[in-house]
């Protein structure tokens, strides 16, 4: 005996160094985590290190959790003083057997909790060298030191408690209530006997036996902790067969991880505000309060989903009819889709989603540079009609050539591969005709195009060769949204913002966003490309005109489509006195095609069900789908133009209609044929 103590004393005392505070285990304290909150107040996620919250009581744990854990972690736990000698003697005998000294280990509940308080106390790998094994078997010895503590400290029902509220789950899972939620959604004291022994066979090797990643080797690991239960006497033997057929079911909780409402949103905000508060988004406690609308949002999803389902089934379709062996394997085919809705008086972003997989690691609404085809020619007109061209003035849709910087020679084509002869501006605008924004880009010049695409918020760079005017250029849909917002907006282009406030954990405010704002056009040019961009959706031949006729979408609205070469891209972005929206289409790759989809298919009819959704059920734009754009008289004015010669009608011209005109801009002339010509001459701007 005195032989046994000095040895006990002896490990003891070249041990017994470096040992940890034990009362932090009493004084634990997860780490606080900043709650994100959409306009209308959802809780849309938590930004934290750890996902972790706490048991505070014994009689939390169901009965079921503590006979789990016990059964297959440790029979003997409420006997023991910590260290269990039957079960050292036993794990040493076995790996003295396989000649493995980590073959079988002997840890108890209280030795595993301790574990914890080292980093990487106790663990040893059998490749390790001799001086690691050496130095893991040290650590064991502290380990079993510090267990003994515990065990002097605290009774066996705190030692459980602080266990289950400090070991690891998988994934992001610390601790048994988030273990809870992530894998059946529901709070601790819900679980039934089957979820508890899943959740506690995951204690050994959390990863490998999860049920989100492999449902069958969870259920046999499952079974054996029932099994174990059946042996300690705590589950009847009837009842574990019964559960033991039940295959595994989960049900991730939204809140445990961050794929619920608004994923691409919530990262991006994640992201904007991580450059400016690094770490302590996740350990101070603030609130978030967000521009997303929650049920703007989720119409957004739920329409986007089922309309790109549909552009998909066409180009699987077409894919099944082509040889496509000459694709890289490497190359997908699944058709990816990206919207975002705004406030254009105040930047808000309203709904955002940047693709269709719920992981938001790419978020094509910010992050995908996409060539903009016809979508950009409200740049073009919109420089245009600030220097002096008007929209009944005529340009001729014919063949032209064009020869680029390089010395090659370029002949554009119509979509449609047809030429139309003598066409207005508007009515070349409406039908989004190739050749009459080519020649109004190099008429304007090339590089105030450029000019005036940056000036309304695009950052990407913009090339200034001819093919600027039908959107040669990659652009991000997110700047092309709140480029367009500065047509209802009267010129002022506001910066996108996705965050109102950001308080601090006493609910001080530590950041109130503000709009960003600066004028960039004149409002009577902004008026009347609206006004060109409502001929898009309202008139027969607007290549919008789908979204009245097809999709019943009736209130007062502007925009205009897009789509580039071989179908790679379509676009729809468009806008009401109150909301602008936007939506692309397209695969990641761009040698995928949308198998002959144009905008006004592929992109169009998700914007126009959005919009109709918007304005029949939400508030406040139930209350204003009748609320129409102004027309300032002092700004600009209808005048008559004569239907054969397009120039300003006399009282003699035969066949007349009306169109817009800024006021401060210089007159057409008057029309030649049937009246007094009067030319006026443009002044350029810029």
């Amino acid at each position: 005996m005195f032989l046994y103590a000095a040895i006990v004393g002896l490990i003891y005392a070249v041990f017994s160094d470096n040992l940890p505070d034990i009362d932090t285990l009493e004084t634990f304290q997860p780490k606080r985590f900043t709650r994100v909150w959409s306009m209308d107040g959802s809780h849309l996620l938590d930004f934290k290190e750890e996902n972790r919250e706490l048991i505070r009581d014994f009689d939390e744990i169901p009965q079921a959790m503590k006979d789990a854990l016990v059964s297959i972690e440790d029979r003997r736990f409420f006997s023991h003083w910590g260290i269990d000698l039957r079960r050292i003697f036993g794990a040493i005998k076995a790996n003295l057997l396989a000649l493995d000294p980590t073959a079988e280990g002997a840890s108890t509940l209280t030795q595993q909790l301790a574990r914890n308080l080292y980093q990487k106390v106790g663990t040893q790998r059998s490749s390790d060298t001799l001086e690691e094994t050496l130095d893991s078997y040290a650590r064991k010895i502290r380990e079993q030191i510090t267990a003994v503590y515990i065990e002097r400290l605290y009774t066996k029902r705190e030692i459980l408690v602080m266990y289950l509220n400090t070991v690891f789950f998988g994934h992001d899972a610390l601790g048994l209530k988030s273990a809870a939620r992530l894998y059946f959604d529901k709070e601790v004291s819900d679980l039934a006997v089957e979820e508890c022994a899943l959740i506690a066979g995951l204690l050994r090797a959390p990863n490998y036996y999860s049920p989100l990643k492999s449902p069958e080797r969870a259920k046999r690991r499952r079974n054996l902790v029932m099994e174990n239960m059946v042996r300690a006497g705590k589950l009847g033997a009837a009842e574990a067969r019964r559960l033991s057929a039940e295959p595994v079911r989960v049900h991730r909780g939204q809140q445990a991880d961050s794929y619920g409402l608004a994923p691409y949103f919530v990262e991006y905000v994640r992201r904007q505000l991580g450059e400016r508060y690094g770490k302590s988004l996740y350990q101070d406690g603030y609130s978030v309060h967000t521009t997303l609308n929650a049920p703007m949002q989720r119409i957004a999803e739920k329409h986007l989903n089922a309309h790109l389902d549909i552009v998909q089934a066409k180009v699987d379709a077409r894919l099944a009819k082509l040889d496509t062996s000459a694709l890289p394997d490497s190359v997908s085919t699944r058709i990816q889709g990206a919207f975002v809705a705004m406030d254009p008086s105040t930047g808000e972003i309203l709904a955002m989603i940047g693709g269709r997989d719920v992981r938001a690691d790419f978020n094509r609404a910010y992050q995908a540079h996409r060539q903009a085809g016809s979508s950009f020619k409200p740049f073009v007109y919109a420089a245009a009609l600030d220097n002096g061209h008007f929209p009944s003035e005529v340009l001729d849709d014919n063949a032209i050539t064009i020869t680029e910087q390089d010395g090659s020679v370029w002949t554009p084509e119509n979509y449609d591969r047809e030429f139309k002869g003598r066409l207005t501006l508007r009515e070349g605008f409406k039908q989004s005709r190739n050749i009459i924004a080519l020649k109004l880009a190099m008429d304007v010049t090339e590089g105030r195009v450029s000019q005036y695409a940056h000036l309304m918020g695009i950052s990407t760079p913009i090339r200034e060769v001819p093919s600027i005017g039908i959107g040669s250029s990659e652009v991000i849909l997110l700047e092309m949204v709140a480029a367009y917002s500065v047509f209802p907006n009267r010129g002022i282009y506001v910066e996108p913002t996705a965050v109102h406030r950001l308080d601090d954990a006493d609910g001080n405010i530590i950041e109130q966003v503000s709009a960003r704002r600066r004028e960039v056009l004149r409002p009577a040019v902004t008026i009347v490309m609206t006004d060109m961009m409502r001929s898009v959706m309202d008139e027969v031949g607007g290549t919008g005109r789908s979204a009245r006729t097809a999709y019943g979408f009736r209130s007062p609205a502007a925009g205009k489509t897009g789509t580039t070469n071989d179908y790679r891209d379509a676009w729809f972005i468009g806008f009401t006195p109150d909301l602008v929206a936007g939506v692309w289409v397209g695969a990641d790759d761009p040698r995928v095609s949308l198998a002959s989809q144009s905008g006004a298919t592929a992109a169009l009819p998700l914007w126009a069900m959005f919009m109709k959704e918007v304005y029949d059920t939400l508030e406040p734009y139930r209350s204003r789908r009748q609320i129409d754009f102004e027309y300032p008289e002092d700004l600009v004015e209808y005048r008559a133009v004569c239907d054969d010669t397009h120039a300003l009608a006399t009282r003699y011209c035969p066949n007349q209609s009306r169109d817009l005109f800024i006021r401060s801009n210089a007159l057409p002339a008057t029309c030649p044929l049937h009246g007094a010509s009067d030319s006026g001459r443009r002044r350029r701007r810029l």
